[in-house]
């Protein structure tokens, strides 16, 4: 009768020892987790500091292409102008009846 108190006991240790190792491989991945964490964390608000000068904001790049299209529109009428000048206005031909 002793000798399955020691099997029982034995039993219950193993897997008490098994419950331990599982218990602590899954605080060691949290623990990993969490660094993993951190880490982005510290990586997003680098990036985030950085990013306003390396890239435009969408405002400063919309504001720059209306300056570039006003600046555009400026030049087309110029060249209208010049165009308009050089070239003769004719004056419209009659157009006669051929039958």
């Amino acid at each position: 009768m002793e000798s399955i108190h020691y099997v029982i006991e034995a039993i219950l240790a193993i897997g008490g020892f098994l419950v331990g190792l599982i218990v602590k491989r899954a605080y060691h991945s949290i623990d990993d987790l969490w660094e993993k964490h951190d880490d982005m964390t510290k990586r997003m608000t680098e990036l985030a500091i950085d990013l306003p000068k390396n890239y435009v904001t969408k405002t400063d790049l919309t504001h720059a292409i209306d300056v570039i299209h006003d600046r555009f529109d400026k030049i087309e009428l110029k060249l209208e102008k010049i165009h308009n000048l050089q070239v003769p206005r004719r004056a419209p031909r009659k157009l006669e009846d051929t039958q």
